[in-house]
């Protein structure tokens, strides 16, 4: 299996390989991992996902428990990288 790395928009759904990658296009199967900055607050947000976030916040109102975690934390695997974890 061979990797190669680029940035690339997505628009759609639709992921546009860049030129020099064009032997890509041919091949029948390919892996992708996508890699990405978090949701900026322009982005839109689909109904479904937004009746879920707005049900997060309402459940977390009514908890005694605090919030100690964000997404950003979550997700954030540089440190891991860095210290050899990942």
């Amino acid at each position: 299996m061979y990797a190669v790395e680029f940035q690339a928009p997505i628009e759609n759904g639709v992921v546009h390989i860049p030129k020099e990658y064009k032997d890509l296009l041919s091949n029948t199967k390919a892996t992708f991992i996508a890699m990405y900055d978090s949701v900026n607050n322009n982005d839109t947000i689909d109904n479904k996902t937004q009746k879920q976030l707005d049900e997060f916040d309402r459940l977390v109102e009514q908890s005694d428990n605090k919030v100690t975690a964000t997404m950003e934390l979550a997700t954030n695997i540089d440190d891991m990288v860095l210290d050899g974890i990942l």
